[in-house]
């Protein structure tokens, strides 16, 4: 993230964002100070600290006979 453009938002805040608004362009439009590079870095600072443990979720979709 470009810290000379004064962006104020943790990398929490951006995940959260594309996660509140999945349409990119609202949040561009909510966000217009966001830009992509600042997305792509946020997604790679919060992924380098992620395992690559597999957990098993759930199935919400099983369908009831």
């Amino acid at each position: 993230m470009n810290q000379s453009r004064n962006l104020r938002l943790t990398v929490r805040r951006v995940i959260e964002l594309l996660a509140t608004y999945p349409n990119r362009e609202e949040l561009r439009q909510e966000f217009p100070e966001l830009e992509d590079e600042d997305i792509q870095q946020a997604l790679i600072f919060a992924s380098s600290y992620l395992s690559d443990s597999i957990i098993e979720l759930p199935n919400r979709y099983e369908t009831v006979a």
